[in-house]
């Protein structure tokens, strides 16, 4: 190889190196401090009316900030893909329901570095659903749990998990009216953490 040829690698070689560097440098920006996305699948059981206990499937789709402030707010958006099943969709065909609409009140528990913890009540609208010709009752509620951060909780690793009971007030437009329907968590074993945020000072 030349020594012309062998400059013009090496300025090659070069280049190459400082466009990773710059590469890797945003990339580190950018992701500081972002979002970290998780889907958590969970099954719970309760009591329809007519059809008796059921099982309810239900994708937990959360994004919670990697790290907050003290003093500062935590904002973490929720969507649930909720899979009624075959049978809940039977009952309310059964009984002429066309739609149903409603609300689902959950929780999530807040543990800090020390490990206390609370639960912060999350409530999701259902929307204007209606009931399919056949197959199984599926809906998404959407919503979110928003608080402040107190500056005397301790700083370090804070988890978020979903508490093991829920309820769903279900509205329907048939002679069924309206009902509450309390959920589970079935088995109780199942993993409920969806993730982790660090509180810094």
């Amino acid at each position: 190889m030349s020594v012309k040829a062998l400059r013009d690698s090496a300025r090659g070689a070069v280049k190459a190196a400082a466009v990773t560097a710059t590469a890797v440098v945003a990339a580190s920006v950018l992701t500081a401090g972002t979002a970290a996305a998780a889907d958590k699948e969970l099954t719970f059981e309760g009591e329809f009316p007519i059809i008796g206990i059921q099982t309810v499937k239900v994708v937990v789709h959360v994004d919670i900030p990697a790290n907050v402030t003290l003093g500062g707010p935590l904002d973490v958006p929720f969507t649930l893909d909720v899979n009624g099943g075959d049978a809940a969709a039977d009952g309310l065909r059964l009984v002429g329901a066309t739609k149903i609409s409603g609300e689902i009140r959950s929780a999530a528990r807040i543990t800090v570095s020390n490990g206390l913890s609370v639960p912060l009540a999350v409530r999701l609208p259902i929307p204007d659903t209606p009931v399919p010709a056949q197959g199984p009752l599926t809906f998404q509620a959407k919503g979110g749990l928003k608080f402040t951060v107190p500056r005397g909780v301790p700083t370090g690793e804070t988890k978020v998990n979903v508490e093991p009971k829920a309820t769903s007030h279900i509205v329907t437009d048939s002679d069924l009216g309206e009902f509450d329907l309390n959920l589970v968590l079935a088995p109780p074993t199942q993993d409920t953490l969806l993730g982790t945020t660090q509180i810094v000072g």
